[in-house]
């Protein structure tokens, strides 16, 4: 079991509960991006999940899914002043930019407000490389995929729609989609499903590689688009 050895190994805990009962260990985590989508505000999120959750679980807070990181970590810091203790940008690669100076920039505003209690982590495809690179702006890290020396398939369950309305956090292409794959190629295109693919701008021959939202998809079919 990866998150076992990685415990042994000197990681501080794991995020999976069932991992976490197997070590005799509590799991540790942020709130959910999904919880931050489905209320629609950061602060908002935190301040439901403070107050039905209990006050032994640490206040992690997430501070890249719909604003800016630096005025969502103030925001959240002066929501829940002493009782936020760590929040971390989890900035996808597709608009990370350069990560040293957003961690750089949330330190520098969280301090000169009185918040240096509390402690960045940085989660997000960091490797060992990036943590040696990150480690005098960050206080710890999340790591998943590169805790692993063993092949693995990297993917993310990510919620695309809310009650039929397209929501997703930032970097993402929000609402559901098909995909279809032009025969003999691995060429792609992604089209929103509500918006009927057009034979020219898919070509005459292409087949559904998938269709679905954050939660469900399908097989590659052989099928004109229609």
């Amino acid at each position: 079991m990866i998150e076992r050895n990685a415990f042994i190994g000197g990681c501080d805990g794991v995020a999976v509960t069932k991992s976490a009962e197997l070590i005799d260990a509590d799991p540790m985590g942020t709130i959910p991006h999904s919880l931050v989508l489905m209320i629609g505000d950061t602060v908002e999120a935190l301040r439901a999940f403070d107050a039905v959750v209990d006050s032994k679980v640490r206040r992690v807070a997430l501070i890249d899914t719909l604003q800016d990181e630096k005025f969502e970590a103030i925001r959240v810091a002066e929501a829940l002043g002493k009782d936020l203790l760590r929040r971390p940008p989890d900035t996808p690669s597709s608009r990370r930019g350069d990560f040293y100076r957003i961690l750089e920039e949330v330190r520098w505003e969280l301090d000169l407000r009185g918040y240096n209690h509390v402690k960045i982590l940085a989660s997000g495809g960091v490797d060992e490389y990036e943590i040696l690179a990150l480690n005098p702006v960050a206080d710890g890290y999340g790591v998943g995929t590169s805790i692993a020396n063993a092949p693995v398939l990297n993917f993310a369950l990510d919620i695309m729609e809310i009650e039929g309305q397209p929501m997703a956090k930032r970097g993402k292409w929000s609402g559901a989609k098909e995909v279809y794959r032009r025969r003999g190629t691995r060429e792609t295109v992604v089209l929103p499903t509500r918006a009927a693919p057009a034979r020219r701008r898919l070509g005459a021959s292409s087949e559904a590689a998938g269709q679905g939202g954050a939660d469900r998809a399908r097989p590659a079919a052989s099928a004109d688009p229609p």
